[in-house]
Parts: C-alpha cells; sequence; structure tokens
C-alpha cells in the first residue's frame, strides 16, 4: 500500500512540471502536441464597454483591451478568413480577446474594422482589420508587452490597426 501512493505520489509531481514547461519563443505552432483543454480566454467585456483602445505600453502607445493589456496579432493567422489559427497549446499562451456581444465599443482608433469570430468558448473573439487579436500569458501588468515579436510572428497593433513591427529596443 505504502508503495502505491508514493508511486501515485512520484507520478502526480512529474505531470505538475511537466505540464508547466514553456518555451519562451513559443512561436503558437502547436507542433503535433496533443490538445489541451479547456482553452483559456481571456475575460469577456461587459457590453458597452470599450473593448479596445490606445494606452501606454513599454513599446509606447499601441492597442490595448479594456483593462490595459497589450493585444497582439498573429502572423499565421489568415486575414479574413473568419478563424483562427492559434488552437490547442497556442491559446494556453496567447489567449483570445474576447465579448459578450458581436458588436463590440472600441474607444480612439482610427478608421479601424472591428469585427468578431467565434471564441473557442463560445463568445466573441475580437478581430481588427480582419485578425483576430489576443493576449500574452506573461503580460501581467497593464502596458506590459512580453509578446512583442515573440517567434517573430506576434505583433502589437497601432491605432490604424497595423502590426507594428518594432521592438522595445528599436529593432
Amino acid at each position: 500500500m505504502r508503495r502505491t501512493w508514493a508511486l501515485a505520489a512520484i507520478a502526480a509531481v512529474s505531470l505538475t512540471f511537466s505540464s508547466c514547461a514553456y518555451d519562451s519563443t513559443d512561436s503558437g505552432d502547436t507542433g503535433g502536441n496533443a490538445p489541451v483543454s479547456p482553452t483559456p480566454t481571456s475575460p469577456p467585456a461587459a457590453p458597452g464597454t470599450p473593448i479596445l483602445k490606445m494606452g501606454p505600453t513599454t513599446l509606447g502607445e499601441v492597442m490595448v483591451d479594456d483593462g490595459g493589456m497589450t493585444v497582439y496579432v498573429y502572423d499565421n493567422d489568415e486575414v479574413g478568413s473568419g478563424a483562427s489559427s492559434c488552437r490547442d497549446t497556442c491559446l494556453q499562451s496567447w489567449p483570445p480577446v474576447t465579448s459578450v456581444t458581436e458588436n463590440p465599443t472600441v474607444q480612439g482608433l482610427q478608421e479601424v474594422v472591428i469585427d468578431t469570430i467565434p471564441a473557442p468558448d463560445g463568445t466573441h473573439q475580437l478581430t481588427v482589420n480582419g485578425r483576430p487579436v489576443y493576449r500574452y500569458k506573461d503580460d501581467n501588468e497593464p502596458g506590459d508587452a512580453f509578446g512583442q515579436a515573440v517567434g517573430s510572428v506576434w505583433w502589437t497593433l497601432d491605432s490604424a490597426g497595423n502590426p507594428v513591427t518594432t521592438t522595445a529596443g528599436g529593432e
């Protein structure tokens, strides 16, 4: 009996640590990894709350969500496809920016086309100029922009909804 408990404890610890492994250069490609469920999303904003706006970040003024968290687009998403190509383990690092309404409100953006596509959790993932938008799991405070240029495929957005391809060092 004691041996069974010891083996179960070792297995549980091994599973815990193996599931926490993360590559900071994660490009979002699942690379054949098994699907992970459930898929997290950012908390949906209430109807009428500006969901996207410009805000200060470590990169300067870029597009942020209603909580001031930086939003990103993914180069592997096909513009205007109506779907996200970030799936499974990608969504663990890059949760979609969601809304409870199909008609989200924005603030201070220049002629940006905001729309939604179905999110994995049944809410509505926001799109900017036909590109789904995401948050980065390592951005912990408003203004963080640690997701910029990860894997050379993740980018913040300017006020016109164009990807910003520079980094904090001006590269």
